[in-house]
């Protein structure tokens, strides 16, 4: 790298890592927002809330490496436009290839540590925030029960209650274990069920349990009564797990199963994991494109301009990925077209400065 690309990273890096920093922050306390009402309800401890939000770092960084790569490239770019570096390098002799070059560089670095930490990190740190939330909803097991709603109870089974009646009586009971993939792995139902807060239990009666494995039968008998420990009883609906969060190989494991249904989801989640790490050296020539054309244009982007433009990749981010989820959107559309968007618009900007 010549001793311009070097000046070039050194000015990006000190912005990058504060932008990042910044970046994680917002997205943490967006995470701790979606838990708040559980953590107040419960009165978790710090500590507890403390790992929760150390376990969804990994999280928060994923999207926040590319964003902060933008934010900070932009604003370098801007001010090296300001204060007139730009013009001094190309009468210098610097080409439009000594500013692409070391951010395309910089923009594939980033891309492969947020690969990485999507792959590596993310799924470990997913996995233990959801047992730490588990253990935040332990705390406390009273709760208002309501006719026709599901609930999910700290050992992440989903329950069903058809009605309640005036002595407090459950009437039509489900109980569903998840599983993996295929469906879940125990169904119960009951007829009656009476509550016991005290022993913190349901007792019930009239009982159909089956066993599955894989999305077979493998048992099926009936009791006249049963026990149900009950912990954590929450009505609160959860989010449904970011597939593009899961490992590569459970991943793949989804899509092999039942080869003829669409899974759009699915699909849109493993085009998401190559496309989301790759907006960063998408948002490298995007930057270079802007900082050589405003230059050309002679304006300059303002520091809401820069936010403005960071912005529009999330919004754009969040919309497609449902859109394609739901099948709306083709899976590859839904997960290419906010990262294509900066690819086109940075070959258009770096056309019409090489024009100028």
């Amino acid at each position: 790298m010549t001793r311009w690309g070097r000046y070039l990273i050194r000015g990006t890096l000190p912005l990058l890592a504060a932008g990042l920093v910044s970046l994680v922050l917002l997205l943490l306390l967006y995470f701790l927002l979606d838990v708040l009402a559980d953590v107040l309800a419960r009165g978790a401890p710090v500590g507890l809330v403390a790992r929760y939000l150390l376990f969804k770092l990994p999280t928060a960084v994923g999207p926040g490496l590319p964003l902060a790569l933008l934010f900070a490239s932009l604003l370098t770019l801007t001010r090296l436009g300001q204060d007139g570096e730009i013009k001094a390098a190309l009468l210098a002799g610097v080409g439009p290839s000594r500013f692409v070059l070391p951010y395309l560089a910089l923009g594939l670095a980033v891309s492969a540590v947020a690969l990485l930490n999507n792959e590596l990190l993310v799924p470990w740190g997913e996995r233990r925030a959801a047992e730490v939330e588990k253990d935040i909803l332990l705390l406390s097991p009273e709760t208002i029960v309501q006719e026709g709603s599901f609930f999910e109870d700290a050992l992440g089974r989903s329950i069903f209650i058809g009605e309640v009646n005036a002595q407090g009586e459950f009437r039509d009971v489900t109980v569903i274990t998840p599983g993996s993939a295929t469906g879940p792995r125990e169904l119960l139902r009951a007829g009656v069920g009476r509550p016991d807060p005290g022993a913190g239990v349901w007792r019930l009666e009239d009982i159909g349990f089956r066993v599955l494995r894989d999305g077979r039968l493998t048992l099926d008998f009936r009791a006249e009564t049963a026990v149900l420990p009950v912990r954590g009883l929450t009505a609160r609906s959860p989010a449904a797990p970011d597939l593009a969060y899961l490992p590569l190989r459970e991943l793949l494991a989804r899509l092999r199963l039942d080869p003829g249904s669409p899974k759009p989801a699915e699909w849109t989640a493993l085009h998401r994991k190559a496309a989301e790490p790759l907006a960063a050296t998408a948002f490298a020539l995007f930057a270079v494109a802007v900082g050589l054309f405003t230059f050309r244009r002679g304006a300059q982007l303002g520091f809401v301009a820069v936010l403005f433009l960071t912005f529009v990749y999330y919004a754009t981010w969040s919309v497609s990925k449902l859109l394609g989820a739901q099948g709306t959107l083709p899976a590859w559309l839904a997960a290419w077209l906010p990262v294509g968007v900066y690819l086109l618009a940075a070959a258009a900007l770096l056309l019409a400065a090489r024009r100028r």
